[in-house]
């Protein structure tokens, strides 16, 4: 026991160094430079932190590493870092697509394609959903690629909301490439965009909302929604609990407001790297906007 808390410690130092010499390279970086700029040098920091976090280290490493508060500010610029590097990672194929004259064979050649078939499915059969159904997400991006799995695997339609202009305007150029425009459709703006009346009709109403890992604060955005959903809607946010990927991401701690109540909770599986958890408003709780 004593031999293998040493060797835990003995790889958390490890790990540590590998963590601060990353961060050193990191913090140089403008976010301009890593959303938009020439150097190659984004790409290959993102690839070694990818690396890094996805590796698979015991708990005890993780454990002891998790209560490093002098961490946190750095970990905080980690994750700000690959938040960034995702959008500029999903803004290159989103141009590539309406580039180029295949854009499903382009689509499909998205890094993380994989994981999100392995997402989407999850999420799919956690709500229970069918063909024909219409759902919200919450934090689109330039590549809403979720919507875009959803309806071509599983027929479900969708409303991506997006709040940067840009991205908002260049995934709806994304939609009409591939043709599915008509089916899902992207509203720039943000959860203070989502209105009662979404969810009222039990027929064409929105059957379920998910929520981006990147979109933040997520005790924020759920709090609202309390305001704007009825009882018994459905909810679903992605958190990373699974090794050194919590290091960057602590939603895994959220604590969860008055009102909700979690139903299900569905840990990754590989090549995902998402925990999926699953929400409903309770009954008793009032708070809807007239």
């Amino acid at each position: 026991m004593v031999g293998a808390i040493g060797k835990s410690l003995e790889l958390s130092e490890f790990v540590l160094k590998e963590i601060l010499d990353l961060y050193k390279d990191i913090r140089e970086l403008s976010d301009e430079v890593i959303l938009s700029g020439s150097s190659d040098k984004p790409e290959k920091l993102f690839m070694k932190l990818d690396a890094l976090i996805t590796r698979d280290l015991g708990n005890e490493v993780v454990s002891i590493l998790l209560n490093k508060q002098e961490l946190e500010p750095i970990l905080f610029h980690l994750n700000r870092f690959r938040n960034l590097y995702t959008v500029r990672l999903e803004t290159g194929y989103a141009k590539e697509i309406l580039a180029g004259h295949s854009p499903w064979d382009i689509l499909k050649k998205f890094p993380f394609y994989k994981n999100y078939l392995r997402l989407v499915r999850t999420e799919y059969e956690g709500f229970g959903l069918k063909a024909g159904d219409r759902i919200f997400f919450l934090g689109s991006g330039p590549l809403p690629l979720t919507l875009i799995v959803f309806f071509k695997y599983y027929g479900v339609k969708g409303t991506g909301i997006e709040q940067n202009s840009e991205r908002a305007r260049l995934s709806m150029e994304v939609l009409d490439k591939l043709g599915l425009s008509k089916d899902i459709t992207i509203v720039n703006g943000s959860h203070f965009s989502m209105n009662p009346i979404d969810f009222l009709d039990t027929d064409t109403g929105v059957k379920a909302l998910m929520i981006a890992a990147q979109a933040e604060p997520k005790k924020e955005i759920l709090e609202y929604l309390l305001k704007v959903i009825p009882a018994g809607c459905r909810i679903s946010y992605r958190i990373y609990e699974k090794g050194l990927m919590k290091l960057l991401n602590r939603d895994f701690l959220l604590d969860l407001p008055n009102g909700y109540r979690e139903y299900k909770r569905i840990r990754p599986d590989p090549p995902a790297y998402n925990t999926v958890v699953f929400l409903e408003k309770k009954s008793n709780c009032s708070g809807i906007i007239e």
